[in-house]
């Protein structure tokens, strides 16, 4: 749900003001907004970016050589005060690994030149003379290139008046051309009627094989250097990389307590903050301030009608996490309505009816739990983990009701006659399932409506709430009980008429109340039509459902399908051939199979948010809210675990 926000307002000395600052940002409860009209110093912020930016550099420079940590490791737990104290002792350390890393950019560099020339040179091993005197007659024009083998025979035409040789062989050849000085025209003009590339020979003496030993000598010898300073980063790594990023942490942390610190507007001797805190927070952050001093004024009012204050939800521990779902959409406008605890038990219901099979929810369910119990992830990773656990969940108990079991039905699994499925097979009965995904979006779809006539009482406004949206629950809901009525004939007679009266009164509320904010008797006729047209809206939004019967249909066809693949992998009469093919079938069954769960979790992930967003979200969800950024401890390497600042 929304917690009201209060806007407070803080004035205290300025000699208790990084003490004061350091315990609002470990109750992370305060966004601080902007009070200094002047232009404030940063030089103390700059500081603290300046030592971000260096142990960052750090952490990058380490990374390669560093251990790689599992996909299950959880983040260790620290205290700020613990990581504070290493930020000293990784910074003299990033200095040195700068350095380290400078040398080692260098060496690397410079193979790369030597690597480089080494492969211009190769072609012209062969090449006798000293590369930077043979050129050495004044009268003699020399030209060096390389000459495509189909033009070698072209040459002929200068043999009067110029010399060739070639020193390599294939598709491309390195060529030596001499010639008088007089003829250096003709020559020039003649190879530019060739495929001729001009090459000149890099200013180093010797020849060109003198070079390349030289040059490979000098890699092997930074080679060996290279290898001395890598070890050198992969001890520290192994040794220090925990203290960097432990003090990365502490200097990301001070250097949010310095930035808030720019937002404060500032006296001779006092200064003032102004922020945001929600409405139950007040008494823990106000404790906060008091532990630090006696000597303050803090106060707190509701917001003015022209602030808009950020958007703070809490839910319950099960409807936490699909706070994420909410956030890709949109954060709800904080004069609005949380949709979080209405959406999540719809999202997990759908979400299990779109896999339903029982294995794959248990293989769903134990992996994110696996996750959660081990990596502990914390944000957005834990909060999506946690929507697929429950996800998982629902999807074993949607794989009972209809009876599968990676892709097998639980009465052949069993060895049961006619016990499973416990509700409607979609193979066999596809329409029975059909009714059932459209039932469920009609109760979903209502339960939206339901929801914006709750928020339009609250706000004292019946008129939308009866005209608006209760007149479209009478509308769908009397269709549907006429329809039912119409299509079988064992219902009564009785329903439909009932059905369409109700029908009738609600579209009657909306023909004649939609526009009653004009008071033109033809114009507000008009605004009830088209009001009216809506009915398509609503009939396209319930038949968006029969999405749940083609993700759950295909997930289980798809995974029949792997079975039989692998049956007839295992059927072979011939005894050295079966146990082959038993072999490659339990391989084939176990990527497969996880082939299909990720798959399918990914689209029943992706439609199931789709039907929150558009079906559900655009009866009564209302966007815009901004979200709450407090002053706190935005850290990637470690858990804070307690909520000392000192």
């Amino acid at each position: 749900m929304i917690i009201p926000m209060k806007r407070v307002t803080l004035v205290a000395h300025q000699h208790d003001e990084a003490n004061i600052l350091k315990a609002l940002q470990a109750t992370q409860s305060v966004q601080i907004v902007e009070a200094n009209a002047e232009a404030p110093d940063e030089t103390a912020l700059a500081k603290a970016e300046e030592q971000v930016q260096k142990l960052s550099g750090a952490l990058v420079t380490l990374r390669p050589f560093g251990p790689k940590r599992g996909l299950l490791t959880a983040q260790p737990e620290e205290s700020v005060g613990t990581i504070a104290a290493k930020l000293p002792e990784a910074l003299a350390l990033s200095e040195k690994l700068e350095s380290t890393a400078r040398d080692l950019a260098s060496v690397k560099s410079e193979m790369e030149q030597n690597e480089t020339a080494v492969a211009s040179l190769r072609p012209w091993e062969h090449f006798p003379a000293d590369m930077r005197t043979y050129q050495s007659a004044k009268s003699v024009r020399y030209f060096t290139g390389l000459l495509a083998a189909a033009d070698v025979e072209k040459l002929s035409a200068i043999d009067e008046y110029a010399e060739y040789q070639f020193f390599s062989e294939g598709v491309v050849r390195t060529c030596l051309i001499a010639c008088p000085n007089e003829e250096a025209k003709s020559v020039t003009n003649f190879l530019k009627s060739l495929d001729w590339t001009d090459y000149s020979f890099p200013k180093m003496r010797g020849t060109p094989a003198q070079a390349i030993a030289s040059l490979s000598a000098k890699n092997r010898t930074l080679a060996d250097r290279k290898k001395e300073l890598e070890t050198a980063l992969a001890e520290q790594a192994s040794g220090s990389g925990r203290l960097v990023e432990d003090a990365y942490d502490a200097a990301v942390i001070e250097r949010d307590r310095r930035y808030a610190a720019t937002e404060l507007a500032l006296t001779s001797a006092t200064f003032q903050l102004e922020g945001w805190v929600p409405e139950d927070k007040l008494e823990p952050v106000e404790q906060a301030v008091r532990s630090v001093t006696d000597a303050y004024c803090f106060s707190s009012r509701d917001p003015a009608e022209d602030e808009v204050p950020p958007s703070y939800v809490e839910n319950s521990k099960f409807a936490t996490p699909f706070e994420q779902v909410t956030n890709m959409y949109s954060r709800p406008d904080p004069h609005g309505i949380d949709a979080t605890p209405y959406m999540a038990p719809f999202y997990v219901l759908l979400f299990g009816m779109m896999l339903s099979d029982t294995g794959y929810g248990i293989v769903l369910a134990l992996a994110c739990a696996l996750l959660i119990r081990l990596k502990k992830p914390t944000g957005a990773m834990g909060g999506f983990a946690r929507v697929l656990f429950w996800g998982g969940i629902s999807t074993m108990v949607w794989g009972v009701l209809v009876g599968t079991f990676f892709g097998m039905d639980f009465d052949t699994v069993f060895g049961t006659n006619n016990v499973f499925p416990l509700i409607v097979d979609p193979m066999s009965e596809p329409i029975d399932m059909l009714i059932l995904c459209f039932g469920l979006g009609v109760l979903h779809v209502l339960f939206g409506v339901a929801l914006k006539m709750k928020l339009s009482f609250s706000r004292r406004d019946w008129q939308t709430a009866i005209f608006d949206n209760f007149s479209w629950i009478l509308i769908v809901l009397g269709l549907i009980a006429y329809g039912a009525s119409s299509a079988a004939a064992s219902a009564p007679a009785l329903l439909g008429k009932i059905g369409l009266a109700a029908a009738g009164c609600g579209a009657l509320m909306i023909l004649l109340f939609k526009g009653r904010a004009k008071k033109n008797p033809v114009l507000r006729t008009i605004s009830g039509l088209g009001e009216l047209y809506q009915v398509t809206s609503y009939l396209s939004d319930i038949l968006s459902y029969a999405r749940l019967f083609a993700l759950g249909i295909a997930t289980g066809v798809i995974a029949s399908v792997f079975n039989d693949l692998c049956k007839m992998l295992m059927g072979s009469p011939i005894l050295i051939l079966k146990i082959l093919g038993i072999l490659v079938a339990c391989v084939l069954l176990v990527a497969l199979h996880a082939f299909n769960i990720a798959i399918n979790t990914l689209g029943a992930f992706v439609h199931c948010a789709r039907l929150q967003y558009v079906e559900f979200y655009g009866k009564f969800y209302e966007t815009g809210g901004k979200a709450f950024r407090p002053l706190g401890y935005r850290t990637k390497h470690v858990r804070i675990t307690d909520d000392s600042a000192s």
